[in-house]
């Protein structure tokens, strides 16, 4: 299988214009859009092309504002600069803006090619603790990133050009938002809506029966080993489920979705340890109240801020001090707190054997019927 890398060099050569655009220039948009552009776009530039973040690269003034390992990141936005497929596209209206009080994550980018095509790319989280706070929010009520998304996507789309839009992770989620609330106006300027294992819409928060609306256009994607993309399930007609070269929960990462001569590397479902937890997160969800979300998510990212962290890194750096640092106020955790933590800790430890106990029958059955195990 190739890579995404492998895909820019080899389509390289070929304008979008040529070819048509893919679902994989989908991906290798919604990438970009996690590189800090502000030395791109310091100074006052309101628009620059993909080529010029090689400036930036040579400066050694590359951030990839991922959560997880980035291995690869920076080469290939070495190879996308380098293209004309990607590296002559103008970026435009590129928005970050991250906030603690209230939490608030958000960053978009526009890229256009010369002609009339135009992709709206939706930043994924970050590695900050209000942007994870923001993903949790979504479960109780809408959140402010939401509401920018689609402000966003309501003041930049116009008639003549064709215009695509795509989000990977909570990306995919806003995506989905922004969509839905474009007026018939705008929606009809829309080729196709990309969610790239992103979460969907909250049906106890707003009317999901808007995703009607937007089905016809929307492509959702997903990896083998898909969770973050299960949450809240959006149902979409045109899924697809893809092969990564990661395993577990890494494959989240969209560096790590593979390409097969050029489309997507099909895979036929998920994979059975992502099931398991998925049922296990969506009975959690379900058997708490909207306001007994509202008081965990608070209390937990209160905790994890006590000691002045704003990022993931910075509550691991440390490793066992971290976890000293907030012990004391991990016992003050209220009751209602303490009990979700309790049975979403049980419900994982149960779903945990679940593999084996059923590994374990179907051995069992293969063993009483050797005959239909050889068939």
């Amino acid at each position: 299988m190739d890579s995404l890398k492998d895909y820019i060099l080899w389509m390289g050569d070929f304008p979008v214009s040529a070819t048509g655009f893919r679902d994989a220039d989908a991906l290798v948009l919604c990438l970009l859009s996690y590189f800090d552009l502000s030395p791109v776009f310091g100074g006052g530039v309101q628009e620059a092309r993909v080529c010029d973040c090689r400036r930036m690269i040579d400066e050694g003034n590359v951030q990839v504002e991922i959560t997880g390992k980035d291995d690869g990141y920076v080469e290939l936005l070495k190879a996308a600069a380098a293209s004309r497929r990607f590296g002559d596209l103008i970026m435009t209206n590129y928005v970050d803006i991250l906030c603690d009080d209230p939490p608030l994550q958000f960053s978009a980018v526009t890229f256009h090619n010369d002609k009339d095509l135009s992709f709206i790319a939706y930043r994924g989280t970050d590695n900050s603790l209000a942007g994870w706070r923001e993903d949790c929010m979504i479960s109780f009520t809408l959140s402010k990133a939401q509401e920018m998304a689609a402000e966003y996507a309501d003041r930049h789309i116009s008639p003549g050009r064709k215009w695509f839009m795509g989000g990977h992770s909570k990306g995919g989620n806003e995506v989905l938002y922004a969509a839905c609330m474009l007026s018939d106006e705008k929606l009809a300027c829309v080729e196709r809506i990309y969610c790239l294992d992103g979460p969907g819409l909250c049906d106890e928060v707003m009317n999901i029966s808007r995703m009607q609306r937007i089905d016809s256009k929307t492509t959702r994607i997903i990896p083998e080993f898909s969770v973050i993309g299960k949450l809240f399930e959006p149902k979409v007609t045109d899924t697809r489920i893809v092969h990564s070269s990661e395993s577990g929960m890494m494959q989240h990462g969209l560096i790590s979705w593979e390409i097969d001569h050029g489309r997507l590397a099909a895979a036929e479902d998920n994979a059975s340890a992502s099931k398991w937890i998925n049922e296990v997160v969506d009975k959690w969800i379900g058997n708490i109240s909207m306001e007994e979300r509202v008081h965990f998510v608070d209390e937990l990212f209160t905790v994890l801020g006590t000691g002045g962290a704003r990022t993931l890194d910075e509550l691991t750096d440390d490793g066992l001090e971290d976890i000293e640092k907030l012990a004391p106020q991990l016992k003050n955790l209220s009751e209602t707190t303490r009990h979700i933590l309790s049975d979403l800790a049980k419900q994982a430890f149960a779903s945990s054997f679940l593999p084996f106990f059923r590994r374990k029958e179907k051995a069992d059955h293969s063993a009483e019927h050797p005959n239909e195990e050889k068939k």
